[in-house]
């Protein structure tokens, strides 16, 4: 994947257009680039340019208004830059309110959240995995985590390695990062993989990050005697609380640099993810357990990919990929959303039925057994959880379900060695509450 470079603004900028630049000639216009903080090759298309006719020009006063407010960082021989713009302010605002918790402060049983953390921990597994490569079907990979059974290939074990990893990783919150930290990841990541053989250490030998489009090269690493000194002011940068850096914009810097210094030879993606979701946890984001960011990179992989090129080719400009961090998050975090008030619906209708069935004369357990069933498609239940969940005896548990079978509503089918109670239908159901 190519995108054009800028143009050298230095051979643009005259005295005349920065003398108008301070008197704030062009304030109105500079700042209205700040929300989709465009690229070069994007300025074609927008309107109400002040040089219509001179896009270099244009860009030399966005380029321009971007230099006085950059925020620099050294990572080995090389200066990196950042802009916090008012438009990333108000995400992180929106972010710090919602992602430490505030969310659930609308009504979702404590099972629908132990459900959905589950699910969206499986995802990130899954999708990190992906987004490098891995071809097994998000069902099939699904079917493998929950039922524990083991990897039959690689692209199993690679997702199979990730769901180890993000275990691995919640459990060590406490820990500052260094290099054995990062090289254990990488081990859990590549085990048993074609990976494994350049896992515990870091690589010693050049490298070229390859387009997944196209196959052309995308990237050129440092040079293997540089990566300690890149990957210690990482370290130092993620370990340090001045100067202070937005946790958010911190992780997306961290996620960007250990993608762009590519300390090992394979699984550097998926170890950049990996340390990405460790940070926000460690920062006390307990809500990126619910939500699946690569999930959200998977459906957007061109842009992941183009917000890498942008940053190197624009100046180092890592403004490009916290944007896209951001934005990811925003897509991630609107499913968790869609997931709460989707299950507030389904509480609200299970509710409902629960409480027509109650007057038609069903007790509490067996009306609430089946405004469960009908609320959740596919749900089912056996007859030990049905007596566990309502606190009854077996023999208890059988005769509330024998009458609901009789009656019509409910019926038993076998499930490998288990025998499952499911709703018959929901036409059933309702036909029952008409009569």
């Amino acid at each position: 994947m190519k995108i054009e470079s800028p143009p050298n603004v230095a051979n643009i900028l005259t005295a005349e257009l920065i003398n108008d630049f301070f008197q704030r000639k062009y304030e109105s216009f500079v700042r209205s680039t700040d929300d989709r903080y465009y690229y070069w090759d994007e300025l074609k298309y927008r309107k109400n340019l002040p040089f219509p006719d001179d896009l270099e020009k244009s860009w030399s006063l966005i380029k321009l208004h971007r230099q006085v407010s950059y925020k620099a960082l050294k990572f080995g021989n090389r200066e990196f830059y950042y802009n916090v713009t008012e438009n990333i302010q108000k995400n992180l605002h929106e972010f710090d309110l919602k992602l430490i918790g505030g969310l659930y402060k609308s009504p979702i049983t404590q099972y629908d959240k132990a459900e959905y953390l589950k699910s969206s921990v499986l995802e990130e597994a899954i999708a990190s995995s992906q987004v490098e490569g891995a071809a097994t079907t998000t069902k099939v990979a699904f079917e493998m985590l929950k039922s524990e059974r083991k990897p039959r290939n690689e692209s199993e074990q690679m997702i199979f390695n990730n769901l180890r990893a993000i275990k691995f990783i919640t459990g060590e919150l406490d820990k500052k990062l260094d290099f054995e930290f990062i090289v254990e990841i990488h081990k859990i990541m590549t085990a048993n993989t074609s990976a494994e053989y350049c896992s515990g250490v870091f690589r010693k030998t050049p490298i070229f990050v390859q387009d997944h489009v196209d196959g052309e090269i995308a990237h050129t690493p440092p040079d293997a005697d540089a990566v300690g000194y890149f990957m210690q002011d990482l370290c130092d940068l993620a370990n340090s609380e001045k100067p202070f850096i937005h946790p958010i914009i911190k992780a997306s810097i961290i996620h960007f640099m250990f993608g762009f210094i590519h300390p090992f030879l394979d699984g550097n993606g998926r170890t950049a993810r990996a340390l990405f979701y460790w940070f926000l946890l460690k920062k006390d984001y307990s809500l990126i357990k619910n939500i699946s960011i690569s999930r959200a990179i998977l459906n957007s992989r061109i842009q992941y990919d183009k917000a890498f090129l942008k940053t190197e080719n624009d100046d180092n400009d890592m403004t490009y990929f916290i944007n896209y961090s951001i934005k990811s998050l925003r897509v991630a975090f609107e499913s968790l959303i869609n997931y709460r008030d989707k299950k507030k619906i389904e509480a609200d209708n299970s509710n409902l039925i629960a409480y027509k069935l109650l007057e038609k004369g069903l007790n509490k357990r067996q009306a609430d057994l089946v405004s469960h069933l009908y609320s959740k498609e596919d749900a089912h239940v056996n007859i030990s959880l049905y007596s566990s969940r309502h606190e009854v005896v077996r023999q208890t548990a059988r005769k509330d379900l024998n009458e609901l079978i009789r009656m019509g509503l409910i019926g038993e089918q076998k499930s490998g060695r288990d025998i499952v109670i499911k709703l018959l239908s929901r036409a059933k159901v309702d036909n029952f509450l008409a009569q």
